[in-house]
């Protein structure tokens, strides 16, 4: 089946998106750490390890996320598939872990802290729930999986989009910041529910699929 072109259109933007954000999260390498506004650089240099350790989770998910929806990969280059997955599953395990910790490091407070964490733990059980249906070979399901784990990985692109709009708008950067720790991936997790609904593809995560002498079926 061909992929329509508002299809190719919106993976370009989701490739394009992730990259960029991506390779912008590089800075915290940097040894000036150029952009970065003070209630994140506190974050970095009270957890310095740990949050290193975050953002290189972070930014080769999603530098790998939009590669494993490429149905030309998927169908013509399985291996390659595979290793893209596992090295993504690894990231959201590295950066999911510590992201969880960096949370409560946070000097935006509380609701920041509540935001981030819940955050942290829905992108792992997300990612290990994609992993196991791959593993099972529920393929359908996995896919299911693994678009919420990747709106999740996502929350990074709407944070630094979103966090803009309050200094913008005349308000204080650390009430954005606080707003955008939910916005951030609740607005994709919202988008990727209608997404799936839309299409059919949530019924998927909940059918169960086995053969006869207990086996999980290939898709």
């Amino acid at each position: 089946m061909k992929t329509n072109w508002y299809g190719r259109a919106g993976w370009l933007i989701m490739m394009f998106l992730a990259t960029g954000i991506a390779l912008f999260s590089l800075r915290f390498f940097l040894p000036d750490r150029p952009s970065v506004a003070p209630d994140i650089l506190a974050n970095l240099v009270e957890n310095p390890v740990t949050f290193l350790l975050h953002v290189a989770g972070g930014l080769t998910a999603l530098l790998l996320g939009p590669w494993q929806f490429l149905a030309s990969i998927r169908l013509n280059k399985p291996k390659v598939h595979r290793w893209i997955g596992r090295t993504y599953v690894l990231a959201v395990l590295i950066g999911g872990t510590t992201g969880f910790f960096v949370a409560f490091s946070s000097s935006a407070g509380p609701w920041a802290t509540a935001g981030f964490s819940i955050l942290a733990i829905l992108w792992l059980i997300t990612t290990w729930f994609g992993y196991r249906r791959a593993v099972e070979r529920r393929f359908d399901a996995h896919r299911v999986w693994m678009i919420r784990s990747f709106a999740l990985t996502a929350a990074a692109i709407t944070l630094r989009l979103g966090l803009p709009v309050a200094p913008a708008l005349g308000y204080e950067f650390v009430s954005g910041y606080i707003v955008m720790s939910w916005a951030s991936w609740l607005i994709n997790l919202g988008i990727a529910e209608w997404y799936l609904r839309a299409t059919g593809g949530r019924q998927a995560s909940l059918r169960p699929v086995s053969s006869p002498a207990g086996r999980p079926n290939p898709a």
